[in-house]
């Protein structure tokens, strides 16, 4: 029997995790359901669990950190991260998920997350991994310099507060999102944010860069 964390803020979604694997005779325990990321690192450490599975936004911490936390002290861990935004998912991975899912895949993953041999790699859903190819597709697509892919994944912020960001100064911000803008044929700022952040899958944090 796998010992499970479901670390969500929204503890109906953990209790839907419960269902579901009831609903598919998996030989599973959710030992907890913390809803923040302090909750989170505790449940693990008491329970020391064989998954962890992961929201990637609570609201005192984010997903990636507390991966990251994890990962040093616990390498044997199974953590499946899950997200509404696949672009948060796939950071996850960075960070040292062993799998990501979307907040909006069949129940259906979670078998395939659980039943997974790591030994192969780690375990993406499919409908995120088509999304993550159409990133891969664009990007190509678009050919941006990394300078124009440092100020596109903040592109949900202020110029003056992405300059600071970067190093940069608002004008060079300016002129490269008058760039971006050309290879993109987007015209407005919130178009783009959603471009960068829903399509190119840019984690949308300035450490990213």
């Amino acid at each position: 029997m796998q010992r499970i964390v479901i670390s969500d803020d929204h503890s109906m979604l953990s209790m839907m995790f419960k269902i579901w694997f009831q609903q598919l005779g998996l030989d599973v325990e959710v030992v907890a359901t913390p809803t923040n990321g302090k909750a989170t690192l505790e449940a693990v450490r008491k329970y020391q669990p064989d998954v962890l599975v992961q929201d990637m936004m609570l609201h005192d911490m984010d997903g990636v950190s507390i991966i990251q936390h994890l990962r040093v002290d616990f390498p044997k861990l199974r953590i499946f991260a899950m997200s509404a935004k696949p672009a948060y998912a796939k950071a996850a991975l960075d960070a040292g998920a062993d799998g990501c899912m979307l907040k909006e895949d069949h129940p259906q993953v979670i078998r395939q997350a659980l039943e997974w041999d790591l030994s192969k790699g780690k375990w993406v859903s499919p409908l995120l991994q088509d999304k993550i190819l159409n990133a891969v597709a664009n990007m190509r697509k678009y050919d941006f310099t990394q300078s124009e892919m440092n100020v596109l994944r903040l592109a949900h912020l202020p110029n003056l507060d992405i300059a600071s960001a970067l190093g940069l100064s608002e004008g060079t911000v300016r002129n490269l999102f008058t760039v971006v803008y050309q290879k993109t044929g987007t015209t407005i700022r919130a178009e783009l944010a959603d471009l960068a952040h829903n399509v190119l899958l840019l984690n949308p944090s300035p450490d990213a860069r």
